[in-house]
């Protein structure tokens, strides 16, 4: 179990590193490119996004890293043994800073996810925003050319007609 615990935490660790390495060339790369206002706006919220998940990630790490270093896993498996009648008031006090660590946990997991979440929305928004404005290019460009040709048309009607 302690193995797993600390396998995680440095594969979590990696994670966030990684994500914050690419999170910083995007920033090199919106601060040195020419965007328009939508995909700039768009990249600093994607920047923004992943950068507070990676420091979410980061934490989530130290903290599972830390509740076996701490020796917390230790405690709560000695605490699992007790009959709760048999409880002193130093056991109590560490079950419930243990519960407390856990649901800590628990709330950075939450907000990991609610943030990959809304990342997650937000692509898919900016992905919808960009169809529209294509399509929008498209058919400006199709009804200029079925203009050109009908004026062709009726250019080619009046010269026979003369």
């Amino acid at each position: 179990m302690p193995l797993l615990i600390l396998t995680m935490s440095a594969i979590l660790a990696g994670i966030a590193f990684i994500s914050f390495r690419y999170q910083l060339r995007n920033w090199q790369r919106l601060r040195s490119e020419s965007l328009a206002s939508d995909d700039r706006r768009y990249l600093r919220g994607v920047f923004q996004r992943r950068t507070l998940n990676a420091v979410l990630l980061l934490c989530l790490a130290g903290m599972l890293a830390g509740s076996y270093l701490s020796g917390g896993l230790e405690e709560l498996g000695r605490l699992d043994g007790v009959k709760k009648e048999d409880m002193t008031e130093d056991d109590r006090a560490a079950l419930k800073s243990l519960v407390i660590y856990w649901m800590i946990v628990l709330g950075l997991v939450f907000f990991v996810m609610a943030v990959a979440v809304s990342d997650y929305v937000a692509l898919g928004l900016y992905g919808r925003q960009q169809l529209r404005r294509i399509r929008t290019e498209q058919r400006d460009l199709l009804e200029r050319d079925l203009a050109m040709v009908r004026q062709q048309k009726l250019n080619d009607r009046m010269k026979r007609l003369e």
